[in-house]
């Protein structure tokens, strides 16, 4: 069953059902929330699930050598729909149909780099994210757990409106929110076409033109009329915002995470730690834009932007890492190419954490701001059987994450190399 598994999945062409127990040795298993390692790991599963105790006698057992078995790794923040370099032209010109199947192909390059749950945070009007999420779902395309907000909801010329093309080229702006009772129609008109999260522009961005990072959006009652609608349909709401001031009235407002929080003060990080807010920083992002010979393509007024922010992000995160806000691993993938999903973790060290924090960020807390937690973000018993190796060990070096040797999604061999 094993060696059917690996071709199957080799080929790309469907995920490989688990026939009986299976039993997955390593040199090491990593427990995320201790930090402790055993050596040598075990854990075995059984119809998609991490079982307790002694595997039975007959059970299939896969050893996977000198590698450190994990959970599945979770991020927060992707767009499986925008290609990277895409561009806001580039984006207008292509169809809904190609976008989908740029999720299709996406979602496999993130499954395969060992992320079996990911939050897609802002996708076309389409709401082909919802689309991919429900193929994925019924097992018709391979891909991670999806968590789906569609179009992200945006001020008039704020970050999320195309505002650098004349009106007669405007063609989608039902996302575009100007008045408390605006927003709350959008956030019910979203929750029919079946999302699980709002996604909001609480500040300017770097990839927009004509509108600045640091300035808040929404108004006050705005943002409140958002949040409290979509917690009534059952909801939470996470908001793009860089600038501390935007960061505060969406927190005030209750969202659920602060996605990117560049420019975050000490001051507000408290406020956030005291509210329970979770921040999704989204590190390599702003760094990919800045890539000698700009690959994506980022026209000169983002860069500026970025060249901007880049260096006063560092003392933001380190005020959200001293107030103890809850740090959920996130990529902005779409900003950069897909396959590089696990890029963030070797930024997250580098910026203060330790390893075992950056791996928590994308397994248990990211787990509990995804109201996951009894279900993923973990090798415990009774949890779904998402389930990764590397090699080596990632607590001495955390890169070894960006090179997953062996995916399992549900009990389901989906990678595995010699």
């Amino acid at each position: 069953m094993i060696l059917r598994c690996l071709l199957v999945s080799l080929l790309g062409l469907a995920l490989c059902a688990q026939e009986r127990p299976l039993v997955l040795k390593a040199a090491r298993l990593l427990d995320v929330r201790t930090g402790r390692v055993e050596t040598p790991g075990q854990v075995w599963v059984k119809d998609g699930r991490i079982q307790p105790g002694a595997p039975p006698a007959g059970a299939e057992t896969l050893d996977l050598g000198d590698r450190t078995l994990l959970p599945g790794l979770i991020d927060c923040h992707t767009h499986l729909l925008i290609p990277a370099g895409l561009g806001e032209l580039g984006y207008l010109k292509r169809s809904q149909g190609a976008l989908i199947l740029d999720g299709v192909v996406n979602a496999r390059k993130v499954l395969q780099a060992g992320f079996t749950t990911v939050r897609d945070v802002g996708a076309s009007a389409g709401f082909g994210d919802v689309a991919l999420r429900e193929a994925i779902a019924r097992g018709d395309v391979p891909g991670p757990r999806l968590l789906v907000a569609g179009p992200a909801l945006s001020i008039t010329g704020g970050h999320g409106d195309l505002n650098g093309f004349p009106p007669h080229l405007h063609t989608q702006d039902e996302h575009i929110v100007d008045s408390p009772d605006a927003a709350r129609h959008t956030v019910r008109e979203w929750r029919k076409r079946g999302v699980d999260l709002i996604k909001i522009h609480a500040t300017g961005g770097v990839l927009s033109n004509h509108d600045d990072p640091a300035a808040p959006s929404f108004s006050p009652a705005e943002f409140k009329a958002i949040v409290d609608e979509a917690n009534r349909r059952g909801m939470d709401v996470c908001a793009h915002a860089h600038g501390d001031a935007g960061i505060l009235e969406a927190t005030v407002a209750g969202v659920r995470s602060i996605e990117h929080g560049s420019l975050l003060s000490p001051a507000t990080a408290r406020e956030m730690k005291a509210r329970g807010t979770f921040l999704v920083p989204t590190l390599y992002a702003l760094e990919s834009i800045l890539l000698p010979g700009n690959p994506y393509k980022v026209p000169q007024g983002s860069l500026a932007k970025a060249r901007a922010i880049l260096p006063l992000r560092r003392a933001g995160f380190k005020a959200a890492l001293e107030a103890g806000v809850p740090i959920a691993y996130g990529t902005d993938i779409g900003v950069f190419e897909h396959g590089q999903v696990a890029m963030d973790f070797r930024y997250l060290v580098s910026y203060g954490m330790t390893p075992l924090q950056a791996i928590q960020s994308a397994t248990v807390t990211a787990a509990r701001l995804l109201r996951l937690e009894g279900e993923i973000g973990t090798l415990e018993a009774g949890r779904t059987a998402d389930i990764i190796a590397v090699d080596g060990d990632p607590l001495k070096d955390i890169t070894t994450l960006e090179q997953v040797r062996f995916v399992l999604r549900e009990g389901r061999i989906v990678r595995r190399e010699p």
